[in-house]
């Protein structure tokens, strides 16, 4: 729960000090647009929490450019009291610090100059849509993300009332 307290904390800071949009934004992934339900040709993995769902497409092509990945996980939200699921996110993994730097040179040309950026740790942010490129590099590994913004403040608000909810019941 601290995580997810810190990780929107963060978002926000980001989200003020940022402009309010960047270049080639994305709308989706591979077809699949935020807020689409997934379709046939996605196969459900795992429950990640209450409300977020994982799955994979067992013939994703595990490339993007040079880089290649481990495994692509598609995230989609299903809001409490809901039957239907929405595309929220994607993360592509993946091994090893030259696709790291395949990816790093990919996103800058694409997305243009990050709107924040550290040490493996490079970011697009704005109010409709966020790129992450992270690599660990003990680890070895990393990903990459992209994201809807609305409907991640949409989830975080439900997660954020029901953390509450539950609370007040220790008062």
């Amino acid at each position: 729960m601290k995580k997810l307290a810190i990780a929107t904390l963060i978002i926000l800071a980001v989200l003020t000090n940022t402009a309010l949009a960047f270049q080639n934004e994305p709308d989706g992934f591979r077809g699949l647009k935020w807020g689409d339900p997934p379709g046939e040709e996605l196969k459900f993995l795992t429950k990640l929490d209450e409300w977020m769902m994982g799955y994979r497409n067992p013939i994703d092509k595990l490339k993007l450019g040079d880089a290649h990945f481990y495994m692509i996980l598609y995230q989609f939200y299903s809001p409490p009291n809901a039957d239907v699921k929405k595309f929220m996110s994607v993360a592509l993994y993946f091994k090893d610090k030259e696709n790291f730097n395949i990816l790093e040179t990919i996103c800058k040309v694409k997305f243009g100059k990050p709107t924040n950026e550290g040490f493996y740790n490079l970011g697009w942010i704005s109010l409709s849509s966020m790129v992450s490129l992270k690599y660990d590099g003990i680890d070895e590994e990393g990903y990459l993300a992209l994201g809807s913004m609305p409907i991640f403040k949409q989830y975080t608000q439900e997660k954020e009332k029901k953390q509450a909810e539950e609370a007040e019941k220790d008062w």
